[in-house]
């Protein structure tokens, strides 16, 4: 997704009465879904949405939590109380070094990860883009944590190349590559260069290999159209640790609209933007992502190795491989989850460029089953800019808790993009997420 500035305080209403007519157009033919509230709320959002933009994370909240530091305090309870951190959704968040995280379209989860000696323990792993460098060419950066207030920057685990020639001259390429051709080179630097789309990067830990497969959006332009979305592909990587190095395997377009359906986009089979990871109990992985020129959702089944679909495009069954969520919707940045219910939950955000717009979940009791419009999530002020948000995870604490975490996009700095977790409760089987100034973790 393209976002707006953080605040969200320009509306650019000729953009996005130009968007609605594409938008009206190209959906000629397909459902069109709830297209009047499509732009509702744009460019708008209360003061209170932005009351932690000067802070920094983590910062003990003592005075927030008791007015003032009592010396003479000895109860155990109440000076736990005082030393407690908050997450202040909107603040700078700094890493164990004193630098801002970079982690944007990002997920986190708890996964093993091994330590110096090989041995694993459970820790939270925050996969993200690192948005030094702008737009494109992102690396992808990986953060760990105990208790999800301090992250321990563990590297760029998988890098963008500078240059073709630096595939064959810097020792960290040279490394990862050197079982491959000259010709293999060259696609892989056609691929992962500093020119091309590298987004929503996703980490799933394969039990079966002892291995750790990372998926991302993989784009670029091609010779027909100068458009960076033109290539529209999933990328994969793997290595035998979260802090990488992480080495590229290919790129790829997923699963095709079946035949007796109606294909929003025909001319561009297969396409996978945005996207998301999601492994069930069994094991079973997933990935979930916008197709159909970010007009359909998708779910596609995964190999054993996470590495690619479960089956080819070409023979994969519709609904046992692969199913298509509401076509024509228009909907980006997928999250996947589970509920304790056992109810399987799809949220995602509109298609509106950088500025955030409102949220929607759709839940069906089995992933390949019948999915319902659970309309959208957010209650209260701002619910609908998704307090000027965009989904990029659901994730669950050790404790129990669930949270959600979206991107509040930067446009004109996209390294400074913030992270914005909240709570997220389930009121029945249907979700909801309220804004909180700040809050501590259960």
């Amino acid at each position: 997704m393209k976002h707006c500035n953080k605040k969200g305080k320009r509306k650019a209403k000729l953009i996005g009465l130009a968007a609605c007519v594409a938008a009206t157009v190209t959906l000629s033919g397909c459902s069109l879904y709830d297209i009047a509230d499509l732009f509702s709320g744009l460019g708008k959002g209360s003061e209170a949405l932005y009351a932690n933009e000067n802070q920094q994370m983590p910062t003990e909240v003592a005075e927030a939590q008791t007015g003032s530091m009592d010396n003479n305090i000895t109860d155990e309870a109440e000076q736990k109380e005082i030393t407690e951190i908050a997450i202040l959704p909107g603040a700078s968040w700094l890493d164990t070094d004193g630098n801002v995280i970079q982690a944007h379209g990002g997920q986190i989860q708890l996964m093993p990860v091994p330590d110096e000696n090989g041995v694993k323990t459970e820790k939270y792993v925050w996969v993200g883009e690192d948005k030094s460098s702008g737009h494109l060419g992102n690396d992808v950066a990986v953060y760990t944590s105990d208790d999800l207030y301090h992250w321990e920057f563990q590297g760029d685990v998988f890098r963008a190349v500078e240059s073709r020639e630096q595939l064959d001259e810097d020792s960290y390429f040279q490394e990862l590559y050197q079982d491959h051709t000259s010709d293999e080179l060259d696609e892989i630097y056609n691929c992962i260069n500093k020119n091309t789309v590298i987004e929503r990067p996703k980490l799933l830990y394969n039990h079966k290999n002892d291995n750790y497969v990372l998926w991302f959006h993989s784009d670029d332009s091609t010779e027909k159209n100068t458009y960076k979305y033109d290539v529209g592909m999933a990328g994969v990587a793997v290595s035998d640790s979260p802090a990488g190095p992480f080495k590229f395997l290919g790129r790829y377009r997923l699963s095709q609209c079946p035949d007796e359906q109606i294909d929003c986009f025909p001319s561009s089979k297969g396409e996978a933007r945005d996207m998301n990871l999601f492994q069930d109990e069994d094991g079973t992985a997933y990935v979930t992502y916008t197709s159909e020129n970010n007009k359909t959702l998708y779910i596609s089944k995964l190999n054993e190795d996470y590495t690619y679909l479960s089956t080819d495009p070409e023979k994969a069954v519709y609904k046992e491989d692969f199913i298509r969520i509401f076509p024509g919707a228009m909907r980006e940045a997928p999250v996947l989850f589970k509920g304790d219910n056992g109810r399987y939950y799809l949220m995602s955000s509109s298609t509106t460029g950088w500025m955030s717009n409102q949220a929607r979940v759709w839940s069906a009791d089995e992933i390949f089953g019948d999915w319902q419009n659970d309309g959208n999530p957010c209650v209260g002020t701002d619910a609908d800019i998704t307090f000027d948000t965009q989904s990029t995870c659901v994730f669950q604490t050790k404790e129990g808790q669930w949270i959600y975490y979206g991107d509040r996009w930067n446009s004109t700095d996209l390294a400074d993009s913030r992270y914005i977790w909240l709570p997220l409760n389930f009121d029945g089987n249907r979700v909801v997420i309220k804004w909180e100034s700040d809050f501590v973790l259960k």
